[in-house]
């Protein structure tokens, strides 16, 4: 096997590390080979690669998952928020299985499908009706292309540092798309001087930074594509666990539309586009003048029937205990950066997190690309010999499968994790002297 390479970390102040990594993931390296003679890098999503390799996952229950050393971790990524119960929760896995009996995906409406839509409906004011897709990277297409029929524009405003899929349309290159700084309406609205179709924003950064807008900003947003005459796109694909209605219900304005999945979709794939009833009902089958819009899994029985018992599960208490602990553990990463005479500030929407090398919360997409990419990547390949699975840009979620216990042992892997990056060398050039005790 070829030898592998770290990118862009200083390897020399990372052997300690490194050589713990290699050590205890054996088999995974054993197989970079034969996933990159079918994966372009060994990989099918981008996200999942971080150098010198990924540990290849065997199993998960729970809220651990194994890889095929048979080394535990406790996952606080679960897959980029999507298991906000953890893996193979009981009863999604009942649901499922019963629902796999009557076959997988079926060409015409179903009472699964009924039932989750009605669901969603009932519980997030801005979806009056809903159209399901696969992704949410469909439903902020499908949700362009409503606009565009709408306002018969082309243009869309977004911000730095959001995302909203993969789609072409969303790209950085695309020339119908205007990007400009989170949290900064005055940029906003000069952008809107040029007719636009829709305005997508997210109550946070989440591929970002989790950077969260400023109190009141995303009413400004709403109000100034009003005014502008474009749609609003509020992008709930991460935010919808952060509260039980959603943030659209502490808005002013209800979103004209509202982007939805991760959670929806009880661990499958999903996504789902909301919206005004007049709106949606332009992709109605029934209309001479409809948007087309099909897929061959959208609505299908299997994700509906995880995505009702994920919705169920995840009721108003769990949210709070999710959101409680979350703030929990910031406090205590944070309070290890301080002891560690590191200055981390970890910023957090909910039960999401993610963990920074700065002084100070940061309030854009450029305060976050500024920090230290070595003492990040540090953190997180530190963090998988402690025994936690994080996602390597150093954001962080919690699932309701996670104990108490499971808590403080992930609070005290970010405290040796910390201490690593210190005594590796590769803190930032914000190390203060230890904080007096």
């Amino acid at each position: 096997m070829p030898e592998l390479r770290l990118v862009s970390l200083q390897e020399a102040e990372m052997d300690e590390i490194v050589t713990a990594y290699r050590a205890a993931t054996r088999r995974s390296a054993e197989l970079v080979e034969r996933f990159q003679r079918v994966l372009p890098g060994g990989e099918t999503r981008s996200v999942t690669f971080y150098p010198p390799y990924p540990v290849v996952i065997a199993r998960g229950a729970g809220a651990r998952v194994w890889d095929l050393d048979g080394n535990p971790y406790l996952d606080v990524l679960n897959n980029y928020t999507s298991l906000v119960h953890g893996h193979a929760a009981g009863p999604l896995v009942e649901a499922v299985r019963e629902a796999l009996a009557d076959g997988t995906a079926h060409p015409a409406p179903g009472l699964h499908q009924l039932a989750l839509a009605e669901a969603i409906s009932t519980r997030y004011p801005a979806a009056q009706l809903v159209r399901f897709t696969n992704s949410g990277t469909e439903a902020a297409t499908l949700a362009l292309r409503l606009a565009r029929h709408v306002t018969g524009r082309r243009r869309m405003v977004v911000f730095d540092g959001g995302y909203h899929g993969t789609a072409a349309e969303f790209a950085d290159e695309s020339p119908d798309t205007a990007r400009v700084p989170f949290n900064d309406i005055d940029a906003l609205r000069s952008a809107l001087i040029d007719p636009a179709a829709a305005v997508f924003a997210e109550p946070f950064l989440g591929s970002g930074g989790v950077v969260p807008a400023s109190p009141g900003f995303l009413d400004a947003a709403a109000d100034a594509a009003a005014e502008a005459g474009a749609l609003f796109v509020l992008d709930e694909v991460q935010s919808l666990r952060s509260a039980e209605h959603g943030v659209q219900a502490s808005l002013r304005r209800l979103p004209d539309l509202v982007l939805m999945g991760k959670i929806i979709g009880g661990g499958f794939p999903v996504g789902a586009l909301g919206g005004r009833r007049e709106l949606m009902a332009l992709t109605a089958g029934d209309r001479a003048d409809a948007l087309k819009h099909s897929g061959t899994f959208n609505g299908n029985p299997v994700t509906a029937v995880a995505g009702l018992a994920s919705l169920r599960l995840l009721d108003a208490p769990a949210i709070a205990s999710l959101n409680q602990a979350a703030t929990n553990l910031a406090s205590r990463i944070e309070a290890a950066g301080v002891d560690a005479g590191l200055r981390i500030v970890v910023s957090r929407y909910g039960s999401i997190m993610h963990v920074h090398f700065r002084d100070g919360l940061p309030e854009n997409a450029a305060e976050v690309r500024a920090e230290s990419a070595p003492a990040a990547a540090a953190l997180h390949l530190s963090l998988l010999v402690h025994g936690v699975y994080a996602a390597p840009r150093g954001m962080l979620n919690l699932s309701t499968a996670l104990s108490s216990t499971d808590l403080e042992a992930v609070a005290g892997a970010y405290r040796a994790a910390i201490a690593d990056v210190v005594r590796a060398g590769l803190a930032p050039d914000t190390l203060t002297a230890k904080a007096p005790v």
